[in-house]
């Protein structure tokens, strides 16, 4: 039994919380990692309440961790000068941009750059998760993928990262060693990402015979988006496994790469 819980307390917890599930990893300790999503209750209006069953009817997330990192998916969020963060506007700049904001409201900074991001939560579930994960790295989902890439690329001349699955894309833009831009959405058509993409890359001076285009997330997705890049811009290519990865055990290839960049943090 004393060995059992020597293990559990060497081992890492990694969370990805969005609206509709949670997505976990744990890995170390000497083990090979364990994985795999937890949907939230539909039904329930409360959505603090939602994600604190998920939690406690899942008791492998409870144990005492190592290390703690989550990740929030929030639709409602600002990239912003670490120096408005430090003074306190955080709240203040995410008001200004949009017309409603949930409840508590969170900011992390961004490795590497003088940048964070600013984020809402539905009202509760930022104090919940505080609670019941003690000394937890909170974080929009943003920042892990931002952190990734400002390491990646720093000697690249520029590239601009796709992370792409199902209906949602993640864009970070790297330049000189330096964070252009990152932005997240919902589509409804590749075409969509494909023009948002363009955009980006034209708005941040981007060459299209030089600089390159790496993609992660869903392989047919990532394949498609490709062919259609390829008409402009010359080096559209998939992410590599990150280093990092080769440290959570056999089969790493096959996690979500957010996971895998939460896990880096």
């Amino acid at each position: 039994m004393e060995n059992a819980q020597n293990t559990l307390q060497h081992r890492s917890l990694v969370l990805d919380i969005d609206s509709a599930s949670i997505g976990f990893l744990i890995y170390g300790g000497g083990e090979d990692f364990e994985t795999g999503t937890i949907m939230l209750d539909s039904s329930l209006s409360d959505y603090r309440q939602a994600l604190e069953n998920a939690v406690y009817d899942n008791a492998q997330l409870l144990n005492d961790y190592a290390n703690i990192t989550i990740g929030i998916h929030s639709q409602h969020f600002a990239l912003l000068p670490q120096e408005l963060a430090d003074k306190g506007l955080s709240e203040k700049i995410l008001a200004a941009s949009f017309t409603t904001i949930e409840g508590d409201v969170l900011c992390h900074p961004i490795a590497g750059s003088d940048a964070a991001v600013a984020c809402d939560l539905p009202s509760g579930a930022l104090g919940f998760l505080r609670r019941t994960f003690a000394n937890a790295n909170i974080m929009h989902h943003l920042v892990p993928l931002c952190n990734y890439c400002l390491k990646a690329y720093a000697e690249d001349t520029a590239c601009l990262h796709i992370s792409i699955n199902e209906d949602e894309a993640h864009m970070v833009v790297v330049k000189q060693g330096s964070l252009q831009m990152a932005n997240t959405f919902q589509f409804r058509a590749l075409e969509d990402v494909a023009y948002y993409a363009l955009n980006m890359w034209k708005t941040c001076g981007l060459e299209a015979s030089r600089d390159k285009v790496l993609l992660s997330g869903n392989n047919q997705l990532r394949r498609e988006l490709a062919e259609q890049l390829r008409q402009w811009i010359a080096y559209v290519m998939p992410e590599v496994l990150p280093a990092e990865a080769l440290q959570l055990g056999r089969d790493a290839i096959n996690l979500p790469f957010n996971l895998i960049t939460l896990a880096s943090c």
